[in-house]
């Protein structure tokens, strides 16, 4: 074989001078450490580092030593000229021999420069990336962050805005037909002529003119933010100034629960609605921390704005001729709390009912519906009561003569009603009274103090009589609304436990509810001639006998309701379980949908 067997010639190869490299010819020595005289064209550099081909006998000199190849996977040499190898010249018709046996892999293809890197830079680590958020990055499009809050069940706020400032409006409504109602009670009074004003000592009249009276008109126009913050569990205060007189104050506390009632009911029943008609779509898609952020911040937009406009329209009147003045108004801490609360709760709660129930829900699902069945226990006890009570005292009233006051208390039911309904569950119960307590310098004022409890058996007798037996018939009734399908997961402790508190902590809860909603307090500062106060409500021991009466209902539901299900009609039980049948019908319809009446398998609770 010739030097010229290489097909591309020298090419620069190893054994040039001025490569750098000490073991390759650059002191003039063999390149692999011999002592031969090196041949005058070089083999090209095998890629896989292996040994050049020996020179020709044809010049002559003796035949060199065999060179050991270098192991597979050595480093490459390094190249001569500071110029890669793909850089010789192109082959002769002289390199036409077939290469070496070990030259016998095709060469490489031709390399760039530009845009490789270099080979020394090949194992260099790379940079690390930027953090996000520093110059240089890009950040989240208004459709990525759309789809992160989606992940997270934070989705379109507008529908939850919309609810909480809807139940404040209603509230407002529900206002005027609380005043309304009390006007026309007064017409009914005999109270003289209402048009002309009170009498004034100077002979003139006391009605508000001048400067003033732009402000009773600003009082006369908030009336219903005064009543609805009072009915949020606000404090309605009157600070009046006597001049040298002194001072007085006085703050009544008490629920006008039709005003309460609408705005709770209004949350809820929107929130709900919403959820399920737009609950996966482009105006809902909430999950459970959606519908707590939104539904929080719905209700404390709607506090704040209730405080700043029960303020601005508070009732004040201010006369410096004699140094008197009077303002009143319910803006405090409390009703800002209250609002809060009774806006953003049911807001969130609705949208909880209004939600597509996991697999484990029957697992919890009585803990859910053990509420509504005190509200119906409660509704369903106090309104034949009540309506027995009113009926009876009519009659009683017309029969002494007082056919007047029965058509005043007629018209003033917006005010009474509910408060009359609400007291009715605890005297059902039979052993949880009305507490009255009168105290402060009551002797000063003539008055005696007092503190008592008002039982059931205190009621007419036309009162009590019907109470007793349907306050004792009642529990029976609603253990068959509990126990007309009912799902009980058995083989769970988890079900079983939920299964057995769910009455009685639901009966406990919302008697403290209850407790809350009736409180009525008034408290008066008269300076020089003491103070007064006046406290009603239920007793306080009534979560204790709710609880166990929760019990009485459960136990009933368990062992006496199913003997006499079967000759319940349906239409009278039936809709108290309506969406837990809906569901059980929509997993019947579906692949390895169970049967109705038993739980569906929930892969994170054994047993179920």
């Amino acid at each position: 074989m010739t030097d010229t067997s290489h097909p591309y010639g020298d090419g620069g190869g190893q054994g040039q001078s001025g490569s750098g490299d000490p073991g390759h010819g650059q002191d003039g020595r063999a390149p692999y450490g011999y002592d031969e005289v090196p041949p005058t064209s070089e083999p090209s550099a095998d890629p896989f580092g292996s040994a050049p081909a020996a020179p020709s006998p044809a010049f002559g000199s003796a035949p060199a030593a065999p060179i050991p190849a270098p192991a597979f996977g050595s480093a490459p040499e390094a190249r001569t000229s500071g110029a890669p190898a793909d850089s010789a010249a192109p082959p002769t018709s002289a390199s036409s021999a077939a290469p070496a046996p070990w030259g016998a892999a095709p060469a490489p293809a031709p390399w760039d420069a530009s845009a490789a890197p270099a080979p020394w830079a090949s194992s260099a680590p790379s940079a690390p990336a930027a953090p996000a958020g520093t110059p240089g990055t890009q950040p989240l499009s208004a459709s990525q962050l759309g789809s992160v809050l989606g992940r997270l069940g934070i989705g379109n706020p507008l529908l939850t805005f919309a609810g909480g400032a809807l139940a404040y409006v209603v509230a407002l409504g529900a206002a005027l037909v609380v005043i309304l109602s009390a006007v026309l009670a007064m017409f009914t009074l005999d109270t003289g002529d209402l048009a002309g004003g009170a009498p004034d000592p100077t002979g003139g009249s006391a009605s508000p003119s001048g400067g003033d009276g732009w402000r009773v008109i600003v009082g006369l126009v908030g009336i219903p933010f005064q009543l609805v913050s009072l009915a949020t569990f606000g404090s309605y205060d009157v600070e009046l100034n006597l001049g040298f007189l002194g001072s007085a104050t006085m703050g009544w506390r008490g629920l006008p629960l039709l005003i309460t009632v609408a705005m709770v009911t209004t949350a809820f029943v929107g929130a709900r609605f919403a959820q399920r008609r737009w609950g996966s779509g482009r105006w809902g898609s909430n999950g459970v921390l959606g519908a707590f952020l939104w539904s929080g911040i719905s209700g404390l937009a709607v506090a704040i704005f209730a405080v700043i406009a029960t303020r601005v329209t508070a009732f004040a009147v201010e006369d410096a001729s004699v140094g008197m003045s009077i303002s009143m108004h319910a803006a405090g801490v409390d009703m800002f709390v209250g609002t809060w609360a009774l806006i953003g709760l049911p807001l969130f709660l609705g949208h909880a009912a209004g939600m597509e129930k996991p697999a484990w829900w029957p697992l919890v699902a009585d803990l859910a519906a053990a509420p509504r069945l005190a509200l119906v226990h409660a509704l369903a006890f106090a309104v034949p009561v009540g309506a027995l009570l009113a009926v009876g005292g009519a009659i009683a009233l017309a029969l002494e003569g007082e056919a007047s006051s029965v058509l005043t208390l007629l018209l003033a039911l917006p005010h009474w009603g509910l408060s009359g309904l609400a007291l009715l569950p605890g005297l059902g119960m039979l052993s949880v009274p009305v507490h009255v307590n009168l105290q402060g310098s009551v002797e000063e004022l003539g008055l005696e103090r007092t503190n008592e409890f008002l039982w059931f058996f205190d009621l007419p007798w036309y009162g009590w009589i019907p109470l007793v037996l349907i306050a004792l018939l009642m529990p029976a009734v609603v253990a068959l609304l509990w126990n007309r399908d009912r799902e009980i997961v058995t083989g769970n402790v988890l079900a079983l436990v939920a299964s057995w508190l769910a009455l009685p902590l639901a009966y406990a809860a919302c008697s403290v509810v209850l407790l809350a909603l009736v409180w009525t307090s008034m408290e008066a500062q008269m300076g020089m001639l003491g103070s007064i106060v006046v406290n009603g409500g239920l007793a306080l021991w009534m979560p204790v006998v709710a609880f166990f009466l929760g019990v009485l209902v459960e136990v009933l539901a368990r062992f006496g309701a199913p003997f006499v299900d079967r000759f319940v009609p349906g239409l009278l039980v039936n809709w108290f379980r309506r969406s837990a049948r809906a569901r059980r019908a929509a997993g019947a319809r579906g692949p390895g949908a169970t049967p109705p009446g038993q739980a569906p398998a929930s892969p994170s609770f054994p047993g179920a």
